[in-house]
């Protein structure tokens, strides 16, 4: 086979030129002009279908970033694992600060929140970095959590990622990743 390149449509982004273990039709092979999916009658590919419905992007600003954290952290303060838990999605990740066991399903996450609430968490955003998208918002950056063990209190720097979709006209954490600060 030749070193030509043949655009697919849909297709933008990717690397066209690779074409060993691609398989083409008899008529790709041998007539340049034809692209592999064809065209429609008004230039369009054929392979995309058209759509009626349209996604409105909910905003997503450092605000919400602070405000979504702040309902999270107000939910520690219950002293409620399945309140806490209510805050993530059916099939969100958690990979907790204090546990080596992911967390993928609201029973495991309310579980670990079970035993970390009694540790009388407290976060406070030391910096953070926001990452906005079409009912998207990420947020990651470093924490202090203050939590007691035995009757003392103590200040655990860490870092975290928060993932939040908007689903069903609510934002909810869809990926949550926390770890202690690997440099003392």
């Amino acid at each position: 086979m030749s070193k030509r390149n043949y655009q697919i449509s849909g297709t933008v982004g990717i690397d066209q030129g690779i074409e060993i273990g691609l398989s083409y039709g008899h008529y790709q092979r041998y007539n340049t002009e034809q692209h592999i999916t064809g065209r429609a009658a008004h230039n369009l590919p054929i392979d995309t279908s058209s759509s009626n419905e349209v996604e409105i992007c909910q905003p997503a600003t450092q605000q919400l970033a602070e405000e979504l954290f702040n309902t999270w952290n107000d939910a520690l303060q219950t002293g409620n694992a399945r309140t806490v838990a209510e805050l993530y999605a059916d099939d969100a990740v958690l990979l907790p600060t204090v546990s080596n066991l992911p967390r993928t399903s609201l029973t495991e996450i309310e579980n670990y929140f079970n035993h970390f609430l009694q540790k009388k968490p407290f976060g406070t955003i030391k910096s953070r970095n926001i990452k906005q998208g079409c009912n998207k918002l990420t947020d990651a950056g470093i924490y202090d959590f203050e939590i007691e063990t035995n009757g003392e209190k103590e200040i655990v720097p860490a870092r975290y990622t928060f993932v939040y979709e908007y689903r069903g006209n609510q934002w909810k954490i869809i990926h949550h990743h926390s770890s202690v600060m690997p440099e003392k």
